[in-house]
């Protein structure tokens, strides 16, 4: 007897549903990205997540009257940080902000992170000199032992 055939027929009709169903979905979503300015793209998402200019900003590191400059489609070229952070507070995909932004697909990378590449992370002054003290601590702490 065949594997299959120990399946439910209304099981393999949901699976078979299933299978033909996921590709549409992923090609509208793509299609979706690719026509959608990135102001609509930041506007359904911060509506979807019924969110303020001031929470979006304040989590992506940024202004509410840039947010809304970029909502508005008034930004040329923004910059990766800053729609790193707004993908990140809207819950959107970094690589498809970037795309709505205008900026090319990037690559591939199994290593990299699906959300924020590394370059663009940030940290404060006070937290860069915390890390060095810390660092200082270390050194010191292991100059002592040789």
């Amino acid at each position: 007897m065949p594997p299959h055939a120990a399946v439910p027929g209304c099981v393999r009709l949901l699976l078979s549903t299933i299978v033909n169903i996921v590709p549409t979905i992923v090609d509208r979503r793509e299609a979706l990205v690719a026509d959608e300015t990135l102001g609509a793209l930041l506007v359904q998402a911060r509506a979807a997540h019924d969110l303020s200019l001031q929470d979006v900003a304040s989590t992506a590191g940024c202004s509410p009257g840039y947010v809304h400059k970029l909502e508005a489609d008034l930004v040329r070229t923004p910059s990766p940080r800053v729609l790193s952070g707004l993908a990140r507070a809207l819950g959107l995909v970094y690589e498809d902000v970037m795309t709505a932004a205008g900026y090319d697909p990037p690559s591939v990378r199994p290593e990299a992170s699906p959300t924020v590449p590394a370059a663009v992370k940030r940290y404060s002054n006070a937290h860069i000199v915390e890390l060095l003290e810390r660092l200082q601590r270390d050194v010191d702490t292991l100059m002592a032992r040789l």
